[in-house]
């Protein structure tokens, strides 16, 4: 008894000091002082900079590269193993829906980080400016000073790229074959303008974490339904509108902003669990069910599952690739810190712009090429070295533009810069990742 009664009275008087210093606390801190946000005991802090993001936006911009820089007829030949190239290589288009899934991600964090700062939009907005706009435009200007040498006819095409409008019917008809062919790839930053323009109202406005989670995953669920919608109609263009059109294409960009959210709560324990055993299994299952159904042709881009479901599927591997990469000390996280993916990644937005010009213009994209063609007689060869011209102009100018044309506007963010505070429900997982890891690069196919 006297052991029980000298351990009672030694917790009372433990207790007793530590309500003293609590009171200390608050003294000093004084009647304004800002309350301590709870957190999930079982959910840890996401750091500032996830490296391992580079990477996935690196192996992105080269999915893109691989397709682009080997086009070819994607006719079938006698070889089981040329076809399984020619089939990986037209799967390059899938990088684009990558880097939606990841823009979303990493868009959807910063906004619900910074719900609570001031300047919410004003510091959204200038951000954006200045990391999407100088190339773009600047990219449109030379074009449209050396429309002639290239042989552009814009027709009005030009002020359709300005407004980001290339992907909206039915403005993307003006669009000529010639503007097309240097530009038609920036469809997917219409997307992703389009998404930054509307999105953050929608977070300001709905702000519960839970609540905004049920409204991604709601939109995200009408963009199969839509696309199921135009391939049951007649008459319609369905690439332009399945493919490029964004209410059809926002299930990618939601189901990233879903993940976005869900790691901000305690969901995020349950989600890094078991991403594994969703990521490669539905990719396989993606790619291998299409080639399946369009069996007449390897440009999996055009079989109907992916326009009607398959982008939906091929968005959830996406966030689930993500979701593995954040477990800390993985194999995915370790296979996309490595170096040459996270340099891809960091030049991929220069990398994107640039690529498609270079890769039309004769001398650099076509005529070696064909010269090789003709020299080696072996048409898969000239195929896969008349690329690489291409490729090293777009890589040392993507690098180039970034050091010397695109850095002295990154570096006027220091007066827009975001002031996280605890949002209603980001008590577990403060600021997910910093925008130098934003899916800035884009785009697309």
């Amino acid at each position: 008894m006297l052991f029980d009664g000298a351990y009672h009275t030694g917790q009372r008087s433990i207790r007793h000091e530590i309500h003293n210093q609590l009171l200390d606390d608050l003294r000093k801190a004084g009647p304004f002082a800002p309350m301590q946000p709870s957190r999930f005991p079982s959910v840890k802090q996401l750091p500032a900079h996830i490296l391992a993001l580079d990477g996935v936006r690196g192996l992105a911009i080269i999915l893109v590269l691989i397709l682009h820089l080997t086009r070819s007829s994607y006719a079938h030949t006698q070889s089981i193993l040329l076809n399984g190239v020619i089939a990986f290589c037209t799967f390059g288009w899938a990088g684009v829906d990558l880097f939606f899934v990841l823009s979303g991600f990493l868009i959807t964090g910063i906004l619900f980080d910074t719900l609570n700062g001031p300047s919410f939009f004003l510091n959204f907005y200038a951000r954006r400016f200045l990391r999407i706009f100088p190339l773009y435009y600047g990219g449109l200007a030379a074009l449209l000073i050396l429309s002639g040498p290239l042989g552009i006819h814009w027709h009005g095409s030009e002020f359709i790229l300005l407004g980001y409008l290339q992907n909206v019917p039915p403005f993307y008809a003006v669009m000529t074959a010639t503007a097309s062919q240097y530009t038609g790839h920036l469809w997917s930053l219409a997307v992703e303008e389009q998404f930054y323009l509307l999105w953050p109202c929608i977070m300001f406005l709905v702000r519960d974490r839970k609540k905004l989670m049920i409204v991604a995953l709601s939109l995200a669920a009408l963009a199969p339904i839509l696309r199921i919608a135009i391939l049951l109609t007649d008459g319609l263009n369905v690439e332009q509108l399945c493919y490029k059109f964004t209410l059809c294409r926002m299930d990618s960009l939601l189901i990233g902003s879903a993940l976005a959210l869900a790691i901000r709560g305690p969901e995020r324990s349950r989600i890094l669990k078991f991403a594994p055993l969703v990521c490669a299994p539905l990719i396989v299952f993606c790619v291998g069910f299409d080639l399946w159904l369009t069996r007449s042709t390897l440009d999996v881009q055009r079989g109907h599952f992916f326009y009607s479901v398959g982008f939906t599927l091929l968005a959830i591997s996406f966030a689930a690739l993500i979701a593995c990469v954040l477990r800390p000390a993985s194999i995915a996280s370790r296979i996309f810190q490595n170096a040459m993916l996270r340099w891809f990644g960091r030049y991929s937005y220069g990398i994107y712009v640039l690529h498609m010009i270079f890769a039309n213009i004769y001398t650099i994209g076509t005529y070696p090429r064909l010269y090789l063609d003709a020299k080696l007689h072996f048409k898969v060869m000239g195929v896969a070295l008349g690329g690489i011209p291409t490729l090293v102009i777009t890589l040392v100018c993507a690098w180039l533009s970034y050091r010397f044309y695109e850095s002295p506007f990154l570096r006027l963010k220091r007066y827009f810069e975001r002031r996280s505070e605890p949002a209603p429900e980001l008590t577990d997982a403060r600021d997910g990742v910093d925008d130098t890891t934003h899916a800035n690069r884009p785009i697309s196919a």
